[in-house]
């Protein structure tokens, strides 16, 4: 299971509060992409369901939104409270579980769910509380990656094959962002676009912030997918390509959705 489905248990949050803001960083482009899809007018009341460290909160408020956020972990919204703080903006913020809102139904114009239904227990659960708490045509936006989508280049297939299998192992719903479409439809919403965001990796220095081959490699050998002498054999290949310029590694990063 990954820590970010329980932050607050895990060993070391603030690592993971220094990953989320790594990730605004890499991952403006997507954001920019939600945000566009979102088109939220001035005045909107928005709810940003997994806030996290405030970082889209700030954003929205800048724009002119009112945006409220709820997070399951004290250690995020703390942080999320002190990023809003030290900008001067108004901070509204609830801890809660993302199945079970403390909001009226139709309370909001608009909701954001960003890299969040990969790690709940039940993401069926939160997309119908949000559509439970947005007005009538009302806008929610989802951004989620596919880990299931990894794919790698190499003269050993099979090795390969096993690897990738292992990528995003520890994440409850690896694959939430090939389902979203589905997951929405089943929520009750029927205006439903999905976009992809396919990355390309053409070193391992380029993959590594994102994934890990050795602890993949190490999963798929741990778990009998593959032997000590094959993961060696493949990870010395991966690192030959990637000097040569050979490496090549695709990931749907970010699968974007807005529903109404």
């Amino acid at each position: 299971m990954s820590t970010f489905s329980d932050v607050d248990a895990s060993a070391r949050p603030q690592e993971l509060i220094a990953y989320l803001d790594h990730a605004h960083h890499g991952l403006q482009a997507p954001k920019l992409r939600l945000e566009q899809g979102l088109a939220v007018q001035h005045g909107a009341l928005v709810l940003d369901l997994g806030c996290g460290t405030g970082h889209e909160l700030a954003r929205l408020e800048a724009g002119g939104a009112v945006a409220v956020g709820i997070d399951a972990s004290t250690v995020m919204l703390h942080a999320g409270l002190a990023r809003l703080t030290d900008k001067g903006l108004p901070a509204r913020l609830a801890q809660a579980d993302a199945a079970r809102l403390p909001f009226g139904a139709a309370a909001f114009d608009a909701c954001r769910i960003e890299r969040v239904l990969q790690h709940v227990a039940d993401p069926a659960a939160v997309l119908a509380e949000a559509r439970r708490v947005l007005r009538p045509g009302g806008t929610l936006a989802v951004c989620e990656p596919d880990w299931s989508s990894f794919t790698i280049a190499s003269a050993d297939p099979e090795t390969a094959a096993a690897v990738a299998g292992q990528v995003g192992a520890q994440i409850a719903h690896r694959a939430v962002g090939r389902d979203l479409r589905r997951l929405l439809v089943a929520a009750g919403f029927t205006e439903v676009r999905v976009e992809v965001e396919l990355a390309v990796y053409a070193s391992l220095e380029e993959l590594s912030p994102i994934i890990s081959l050795p602890h993949a490699a190490e999963r798929a050998r741990d778990t009998g997918r593959i032997s000590p002498a094959q993961a060696d054999h493949w990870l010395a290949e991966q690192s030959a390509l990637s000097a040569d310029g050979g490496f090549h590694a695709t990931l749907n990063r970010s699968v974007l959705a807005w529903a109404r």
